[in-house]
């Protein structure tokens, strides 16, 4: 981008209590200058010592920041709603404004040309009522065969995305059992995932959801791109990573895995493929290698469980008892 140049994108920028990886993400953000910015905090909770002033000291950095001319919107929330109502309102907030934009999370750093890669497409597809969002990050970071910039999923990345306010009026954060049955058993359901781990797969994940044993938004929005047989947009080369990983963290805790962090690429220019289409081989790949769910190897998977539930689990609980009622020293891992 031109140096003088701005980005007529709006940009909904969500954080909370992280000073250090908002501040990288909000330097990405500034570089592009965006004609509009929208500014989300969630408020501190009163259980955690020391969180208000961190919280202030974020919200002050990013208003002391904004060095071009801009509109600038803020939701910054006295009480804390927590991630999953205070992203889910953020979000509704933003698109009750615009009528389409990016988002990120203070932990999702894009790359410089993430900017360019969102723009074109939400251009693209503004009307095409199938397409319910794109994202910046591609958990498999792989190449296709050709030259597309970009392949169409069926489950969403949020980490760095963007959609369309037709999309999100899909959304509801609480969804009701009898919605939730209704859709399981529904024709739609199967023919998003015609796999029956899948299948097994997102009943649970959407059971945990509506039962509120989780305190998530994304799901809910995962429930609403499934339930409208909506696609999704990854591209081939990742341009978002994820700098939020930490022992801390609520939800991305594993420091060691792959997606910690992961590559993130420039591209030059977008080429669009022929036919909106779902992939299906990266579809299938996403879900055996980012969700664990046994598309093809059910063989291997299932013996992987005999030997982890019949065979590890009730030796590991017969040797702890051994070690207990002998009272001796050690630790069963």
């Amino acid at each position: 981008m031109n140096q003088n140049q701005q980005l007529d994108v709006p940009v909904l920028f969500l954080t909370f209590n992280r000073l250090e990886t908002a501040r990288q993400v909000f330097e990405q953000i500034r570089k592009q200058k965006p004609t509009q910015l929208f500014l989300e905090s969630d408020g501190p909770r009163f259980d955690k010592p020391g969180e208000s002033d961190v919280v202030h000291s974020v919200r002050k950095f990013l208003l002391d920041s904004i060095d071009w001319r801009c509109e600038v919107h803020t939701l910054f929330r006295p009480e804390n709603l927590g991630c999953g109502r205070a992203v889910s309102d953020a979000v509704t907030w933003f698109f009750d404004q615009v009528e389409y934009g990016i988002i990120l999370e203070d932990d999702c750093l894009p790359s410089d040309s993430f900017f360019k890669y969102a723009k074109e497409l939400l251009l693209k597809y503004k009307n095409e009522t199938s397409i319910m969002q794109l994202s910046g990050y591609n958990p498999l970071d792989i190449s296709l065969n050709g030259t597309d910039s970009y392949y169409f999923t069926k489950v969403h990345q949020c980490w760095g995305w963007a959609s369309w306010r037709r999309a999100w009026r899909n959304y509801a954060y609480n969804i009701t059992p009898d919605e939730y049955k209704k859709f399981i058993h529904s024709r739609q359901f199967k023919q998003v995932f015609p796999n029956i781990e899948e299948r097994r797969y997102w009943k649970r994940v959407f059971k945990e959801m509506i039962d509120h044993k989780i305190d998530t938004w994304d799901y809910q929005w995962e429930f609403a791109i499934a339930k409208n047989m909506g696609f999704c947009i990854n591209p081939c080369r990742n341009l978002v990573s994820n700098i939020g990983f930490s022992k801390e963290a609520l939800h991305t805790t594993d420091i060691t895995g792959r997606n910690n962090n992961a590559l993130r690429y420039e591209i030059s220019e977008i080429n669009h493929p022929e036919k909106i289409i779902l992939n299906k081989e990266f579809a299938d790949r996403i879900s055996e290698e980012h969700f664990n769910i046994p598309i093809h190897n059910l063989g291997k998977y299932y013996l992987h469980r005999f030997y982890r539930d019949v065979l590890l689990h009730p030796a590991k609980k017969i040797v702890k008892k051994f070690y207990k009622k002998n009272n001796l020293k050690g630790k069963i891992s």
